[in-house]
């Protein structure tokens, strides 16, 4: 069997499609090398290529003599996170970071974001409205909302690290629109627009940092309702 980038992407999404779906779950063993390049039909350097991509996301860890094993969501990189099963708590780990990175963004947008921009982040939040009875465009909308503030600030670190957690909410999307709903990202995006409008970063800061608290109290408060049942 031959190398070749096609086979190790294969054999990336066949041990991240099994990571994802739970069926290899945090500390246990994956398949052989032999085994994967068998059930594929790739080389074998190929899936060792695909093992090394993902033990460099610390997605995986090898053992010498033992195996592979799978790393728990708070070991790997921040790469790696999209490879595992959105859960109540790997969410809350994101929230708490988009907390602090969005609430910074929203005032370094007021100061740097070209009046384009002001506009194009306008229009996003009354399209936002017009789809909220529409749930796939409504969370295309509320991306990007988010998306826009990060590039507003015409910072490209900023803007980098906005693509990897932007690609990690859209992961966890459908759960956070169960717990959240509509209702409350369109009344604190309205807010942030306004603050936004007048110019006043502070206040954009704190509707942002406002918003997702809100966010992460009815999630802590659905953990643990979940915890309490039998």
């Amino acid at each position: 069997m031959s190398y070749s980038s096609n086979a190790s992407q294969r054999a990336l999404n066949y041990i991240t499609d099994n990571i994802r779906t739970g069926h290899w779950a945090a500390g246990s063993k994956i398949e052989t090398e032999d085994t994967i390049s068998e059930k594929l039909g790739v080389s074998r350097i190929a899936v060792r290529q695909a093992i090394e991509k993902l033990s460099t996301l610390a997605v995986l860890t090898k053992v010498q003599g033992s195996g592979t094993y799978v790393n728990s969501f708070e070991e790997c990189a921040l790469g790696g996170m999209v490879y595992y099963p959105p859960t109540l708590r790997s969410l809350r780990t994101v929230l708490e970071f988009r907390r602090m990175f969005d609430s910074c963004n929203a005032e370094l947008f007021i100061q740097n974001a070209t009046r384009q921009q002001k506009e194009d982040l306008y229009q996003n939040f009354r399209d936002m409205v017009q789809a909220k009875d529409d749930r796939e465009r409504f969370e295309v909308y509320d991306n990007t909302f988010h998306e826009m503030i990060a590039r507003g600030t015409n910072n490209t670190l900023i803007c980098q690290l906005s693509d990897t957690l932007t690609e990690l909410l859209i992961h966890h999307q459908a759960l956070q629109y169960d717990l959240v709903g509509p209702e409350q990202a369109i009344k604190w995006h309205g807010r942030i627009v306004e603050a936004v409008q007048d110019g006043d970063g502070e206040l954009a800061r704190l509707y942002t940092r406002v918003h997702i608290d809100n966010a992460i109290k009815r999630l802590a408060s659905a953990d643990s309702e979940t915890e309490e049942k039998p």
